[in-house]
């Protein structure tokens, strides 16, 4: 028995002296890893929430284009760009106008404007943009102005620059601070006659014969107007007479007119209302005589005369027609 364990010791040693000796043959065995130590600082807890997706922001769908059956052509038609004249009034015939201007289209044209507009046969053919003098002339006194008009094909546009002429080296109009226009001839003097009534006051004119009537403040559509009888000899009325009379006391202070002015204020004359006593009133004093004397514009616009009438007392009248139409008169003091 203590053989056999003798022996089997024995056989043990040297089996590990073989194993020791011949690596190759030896299989090492890993060392035990150990858990690592606990650390001071406990790590962040792990979160356990799954992160939000971030947001996706969808683009709305473009707009929807509008179709459009037509197609826009574009027109190269004539435009007015500038057109300036100087000066804008002048002070003699001779004086000259300097006019500069632009525009587009084919060709273009300046003209002297009248009473009906541009004066065709006196147009200039210009360039299109460029500038010219122009040198007025008597006939120019009846111009108000000048146009600039250009051309694509038979397509025309306009633009007109008012000038004032005046021709002071030719003739003078018959009171101070006149209108910026010529006149369109001498003054006409003449005897006359003036009366004053309480609400206006009347003319007679000898040369030419004819009556004036103002009418002091506005009638009932809002304007002051007058009567003009011309050669009145040939409109009285019937029973007509210098010599008539109202047939009334005359208030005190007041006077009754006579003879042409009497026929005129009891409506004996034709061509004036027939309320001209109701409007007038009664006279305020006797008719008297002063020195009359008559002028007008040159004429611009037809049937659109404008004249100037000197007054029984000096002062200077305004005349007008309300409109070419001339439904009535119209005066005020220049």
């Amino acid at each position: 028995m203590t053989r056999t364990l003798v022996a089997t010791a024995l056989l043990a040693v040297a089996l590990l002296t073989l194993l020791t000796g011949c690596g190759q043959l030896a299989t090492q065995v890993p060392a035990p890893t150990l858990p690592p130590e606990p650390s001071a600082t406990p790590p962040p807890p792990t979160n356990t929430v799954p992160p939000t997706p971030p947001e996706t922001v969808t683009a709305p769908p473009p707009a929807a284009t509008p179709t459009s059956t037509h197609i826009p052509t574009h027109t190269p038609g004539p435009r007015i760009l500038a057109f300036q004249i100087t000066p804008t009034a002048t002070a003699n015939v001779g004086d000259v106008l300097t006019m500069s201007w632009q525009a587009t289209g084919e060709r273009a044209e300046i003209c002297p404007v009248g009473a009906l507009g541009p004066i065709e046969q006196l147009c200039r053919a210009v360039s299109v943009s460029g500038s010219t003098q122009w040198t007025t002339d008597e006939e120019a006194m009846s111009y108000s102005g000048f146009a600039l008009r250009a051309w694509y094909g038979t397509a025309n546009t306009l633009k007109v620059v008012e000038v004032k002429l005046q021709c002071q080296n030719l003739r003078q109009w018959f009171f101070p601070n006149p209108p910026q226009n010529c006149p369109a001839a001498q003054a006409a003097t003449s005897y006359a006659v003036g009366q004053y009534f309480e609400d206006g006051f009347m003319i007679w004119i000898q040369e030419p014969d004819s009556f004036y009537v103002f009418y002091q403040g506005q009638d009932a559509a809002g304007f002051q107007t007058f009567d003009w009888v011309i050669d009145p000899g040939t409109a009285l009325k019937r029973g007509a007479s210098p010599d008539n009379r109202v047939g009334e006391p005359t208030p005190a202070g007041l006077f009754e007119p006579v003879s042409g002015f009497g026929m005129v204020w009891r409506g004996e004359i034709n061509g004036i209302r027939p309320d001209v006593r109701e409007r007038l009133g009664w006279a305020t004093e006797p008719e008297f005589a002063f020195d009359s004397a008559h002028q007008c514009m040159t004429l611009s616009l037809m049937r659109y005369w404008v004249c100037f009438q000197r007054g029984p007392r000096g002062e200077i009248l305004h005349l007008h027609p309300d409109s070419t139409a001339q439904v009535r008169f119209l005066w005020e003091e220049w």
